[in-house]
């Protein structure tokens, strides 16, 4: 039998696996929904005489705590950078209200994962200035099918206009949560400007709306996962798009883009540009991929601008 050369063997290795990837995406596709987002605990309270809303996210895998911070004077989410955590120790974490520079760190001590009540002090990293933290358990987000939860959760992205949280629930037998309800806020008054009810989606925790700027017009706008009619055990095949419409100041679907999803895949760029690789896009005995690129030329019209073929 023929040697094969090493560059022969490094294509057959490349075209398996991105075999791989794509039988894994066809599993994950429409599968029974069993696993669900990381433990939150969401708390409400005060850091000094601030209210504040925090977020604790478990890593249970990799023993690691992360989460959000919220307060009323910014309406934003804040992210608390991801710590060790060893059982029945204090947690200490930092607080990057700078992007690259943690601007605060606190203090917890007792710390359980979803205790009712916390206590603790925060610490100002430029000052010095210590202040108590007091804070009281609101929902416990859990994908363990002996717990269940109905509540609030903020997601963690905001733009200058708004910020959003989802309305979400499980009850005890079930693995995953649902969603019913996405709420926008507007991060100057901090009142509701828009609610989307009647849902019936996937529950990925903060992360249930992935936000993006589609079509280039300076908002945020957000894509989420559905769960199928016929069979709510399941994901649908297709993500939804909305995008923030400034003619009516309100979030809508946007077909455009689900008329591609339903087509292949898509990958999201800058300037308010769409990539598709349709089903059929990929030859594994060739090794090439198959892309079409569109692009916003307004908020509203989306245009085809060009194809192009990737190697692998």
């Amino acid at each position: 039998m023929p040697q094969m050369s090493r560059t022969e063997a490094r294509q057959r290795w490349r075209r398996a696996g991105s075999m791989l990837l794509v039988a894994c995406a066809l599993l994950l596709l429409s599968a029974p929904v069993f696993a669900q987002a990381r433990p939150i605990t969401t708390y409400h309270g005060t850091v000094g005489d601030t209210q504040v809303e925090l977020l604790l996210i478990h890593d249970w895998q990799l023993d690691g705590m992360s989460g959000y911070l919220f307060t009323e004077a910014q309406r934003k989410p804040v992210p608390l950078e991801k710590t060790p955590y060893a059982e029945d120790e204090s947690l200490l974490i930092n607080v990057l209200g700078d992007p690259l520079l943690p601007t605060a760190v606190i203090a917890l001590h007792p710390f359980a994962p979803g205790a009712k009540t916390l206590r603790g002090r925060s610490i100002d990293l430029r000052s010095r200035e210590q202040q108590e933290v007091r804070l009281e358990r609101v929902t416990r987000f859990s994908s363990d099918e002996r717990d269940a939860y109905a509540g609030d959760l903020l997601q963690g992205q905001a733009d200058e206009r708004f910020h959003f949280r989802v309305r979400a629930r499980k009850e005890r037998g079930e693995h995953g949560g649902r969603v019913d309800a996405i709420t926008v806020f507007d991060r100057d008054s901090g009142e509701p400007v828009q609610v989307l009810d009647g849902l019936n989606l996937f529950f990925f925790g903060t992360d249930t709306l992935q936000l993006d700027d589609f079509n280039d017009d300076g908002t945020l706008d957000f894509s989420v996962t559905p769960m199928r009619p016929d069979d709510p055990s399941r994901t649908a095949d297709h993500r939804h798009y909305y995008v923030y419409r400034q003619d009516t100041g309100s979030y809508d679907r946007e077909p455009q883009l689900e008329a591609l999803a339903a087509q292949g895949v898509l990958k999201f760029g800058s300037g308010g540009s769409v990539s598709l690789r349709p089903q059929n896009g990929v030859d594994y005995r060739a090794g090439t991929i198959q892309w079409r690129h569109y692009r916003f030329v307004t908020p509203t019209r989306l245009e085809l601008f060009s194809e192009s073929e990737e190697r692998f």
